[in-house]
């Protein structure tokens, strides 16, 4: 039957197997303060991001590789999520399992990350051992929004599986976005409606930069050259120009080093994991917004060499508004992707807020909490499975994009 799918997961005798529920949000999903004043500052909210200290997010990195607060008296921490995209979600789920919140400083590497959240459950597993009535915990549910799944797969890189029971990985840039070159060359995409010096405070920051469109045809060097923005040499002149009154150059092309090292070899591969722990994880992306596919950058424009051309981007719908199929539905041959497409029955949200969608949590709660077979049907039928995707070209421009091809 259309819709349903049974996996070794369901198929385990205790299907009630995970002890908790880790949820890991996406970037600008925490909040940033200033822990190093008497009443802490609010340096970044992703709904309210026009702060007089903002440049104080500005990251300094070490011979060693570690990053830092630039700002010597400022030491800068994550706090809370977003209400907005995520409270009514971690609100509604169905379960009596206890919920914990991974919060993260996302201008900081996943490789920091995922052991920070390696940490995070051993404290959990310390925790419930010194819990009166509580059975240790062994095994974690896991939920992810946009770059926590980069979290996710550089845990499961360098710790495996063995505590995971479940995933649900939503709106996942496994291979990046090209919005993030928009971020930090003109302080849009990504990080919208936010003062223009931040495209500049972007290139300091790894964890961002391992969000660069990666997918072959994302960037094309004309007339027909292949070009990618991990390259420093290949950015814009009047960014990756090195001054001796300008830092940011170099920071970028440090981090963009750091940020390549990541990606390349510090990231699971999902669909190289074995068959029993595929069936284990689903993947839930957005259809129908927007969304930057491919773009081509000028030999030289205007005086300005690799010339970045982004009103001649290819955009179409094939997107959630920030992350093209392409980069979500890679895994789609290897692990369950489910698409959800506009419906009548549901308010439409895009990549920030796809976890306000109702189908998202009815989705979630089937998938980590119901004993029975997993069916991803509803009425309307509006969310169908990926299966591969279609490759077709711009009729003027000749740069690629990406339709998702379904069951």
């Amino acid at each position: 039957m259309a819709g349903d799918l049974q996996s070794k997961a369901v198929r385990e005798e205790n299907p009630m197997a995970s002890d908790a529920i880790i949820f890991i949000p996406g970037i600008k999903g925490t909040k940033l303060v200033e822990s190093n004043r008497a009443n802490w500052d609010t340096i970044w909210s992703g709904i309210q991001s026009n702060f007089e200290s903002i440049q104080d997010l500005e990251l300094a990195r070490t011979g060693a590789g570690s990053y830092f607060d630039e700002r010597i008296d400022s030491i800068i921490q994550p706090v809370d999520i977003e209400e907005l995209a995520y409270a009514e979600f971690l609100a509604d789920l169905d379960t009596k399992k206890p919920v914990y919140i991974f919060n993260y400083d996302w201008r900081l590497s996943a490789q920091v990350n995922g052991e920070r959240l390696h940490e995070f459950l051993n404290l959990l597993v310390a925790k419930s051992e010194a819990s009166a009535g509580v059975e240790t915990f062994s095994r974690f549910d896991v939920i992810t929004h946009s770059l926590g799944n980069f979290i996710f797969r550089n845990y499961v890189h360098n710790h495996g599986f063995d505590r995971i029971h479940k995933a649900v990985l939503t709106v996942p840039p496994f291979l990046g976005s090209l919005d993030i070159v928009s971020a930090a060359l003109l302080g849009e995409g990504w990080f919208p409606n936010v003062k223009s010096k931040f495209r500049k405070l972007v290139r300091t920051m790894p964890g961002a930069l391992e969000l660069l469109a990666d997918y072959p045809g994302a960037s094309r060097l004309e007339p027909n050259e292949s070009h990618s923005f991990f390259n420093f040499d290949q950015w814009q002149s009047n960014v990756n120009r090195i001054r001796r009154n300008d830092p940011i150059p170099q920071k970028l092309k440090d981090a963009l080093a750091d940020a390549k090292v990541t990606v390349n070899s510090r990231l699971a591969d999902l669909g190289d994991l074995p068959e029993e722990q595929r069936d284990r994880i689903l993947i839930i992306v957005r259809d129908g917004y927007e969304t930057m596919q491919s773009l081509s950058v000028q030999s030289r424009h205007t005086g300005v060499t690799n010339f970045v051309d982004f009103e001649k981007a290819h955009r179409t719908t094939d997107g959630d508004g920030r992350v093209p199929h392409v980069s979500s539905c890679t895994y789609a041959d290897r692990i369950t992707t489910l698409i959800l497409r506009d419906a009548f029955w549901y308010r439409e949200y895009n990549h920030g807020f796809v976890l306000k969608d109702e189908r998202v949590q009815k989705l979630v709660g089937r998938f980590l909490f119901s004993r029975r077979r997993f069916s991803y049907s509803i009425p309307g039928g509006s969310i169908e499975r990926v299966v591969g995707l279609t490759r077709y070209f711009h009729s003027d421009t000749g740069l690629p994009a990406w339709s998702v091809e379904t069951d």
